[in-house]
């Protein structure tokens, strides 16, 4: 580390959880590398600096960790916060489509993100990988086939990424969100929201605040002794 601010990479910070990430780490003095496939809407954010990439194509996510190293010099944290923000459908009438379009959006898109920072987190021996899943994969509701399977895939691709970058100092670890209060999430109604809080124990949706708490412990210089680890932010009833 340097004494120069940490650099925070953030995907999807066009809304929802990864615009409220990059709005509470700017805040806190990072710089942040944020991206969605669209243009910012975070306006003259501080500490804020925006790039169009489709976290889904190889070529761009490879060029956009080369941009922010050679931007910055380093990157401290990478924070992959990547969904499809749309209802599923019971496995029997979940098409190979919709299936494959969850996975490529979520778990390809993760991968492919982590593949790219961690060579150069490895290569500068410091790094701290944070995942975002979803509590989803534990509850195990129906219609949630396809985003519950690939969000359970992030969470063996961060535990065998913890292994194999432990020597590099670079940790990964996992935060597992119960429903947030996004307007994505108050989109679904009433309805959809009250079965979700009662499958948790903590029967509320919680804030994207409550949420950075979590990221910013993984994210610490001082939590170099934690990796491949998952934290919920309720437990499953």
């Amino acid at each position: 580390m340097t004494d120069a601010p940490p650099v925070m990479v953030v995907t999807g910070t066009s809304r929802g959880i990864g615009r409220g990430i990059a709005e509470h780490f700017a805040a806190k003095g990072f710089v942040v590398a944020g991206c969605s496939r669209g243009a910012s809407t975070l306006g003259e954010l501080a500490g804020y600096e925006h790039s169009s990439v489709d976290v889904r194509d190889e070529k761009q996510v490879r060029e956009w960790a080369r941009q922010v190293k050679r931007g910055h010099g380093r990157i401290d944290v990478v924070v992959c916060n990547v969904g499809l923000v749309k209802l599923g459908a019971l496995t029997a009438l979940t098409s190979l489509d919709m299936f494959q379009d969850f996975v490529t959006s979520i778990l390809t898109s993760t991968f492919l993100v982590c593949r790219e920072f961690s060579k150069i987190m490895s290569l500068q021996r410091y790094g701290r990988i944070v995942n975002v899943t979803s509590i989803m994969s534990e509850l195990h509701a129906p219609g949630t086939v396809a985003y519950a399977s690939a969000k359970s895939g992030v969470v063996e691709l961060t535990k065998v990424l913890a292994r194999e970058l432990v020597a590099s100092g670079v940790t990964c670890n996992v935060v597992s969100p119960s429903v947030v209060r996004t307007e994505s999430s108050l989109a679904f109604g009433d309805e959809w929201m009250a079965k979700m809080l009662a499958m948790q124990t903590i029967q509320r949706p919680i804030d994207v605040a409550e949420l950075c708490n979590i990221i910013a412990f993984f994210a610490a210089p001082e939590s170099s002794c934690v990796t491949g680890q998952v934290i919920h932010t309720c437990l499953v009833t």
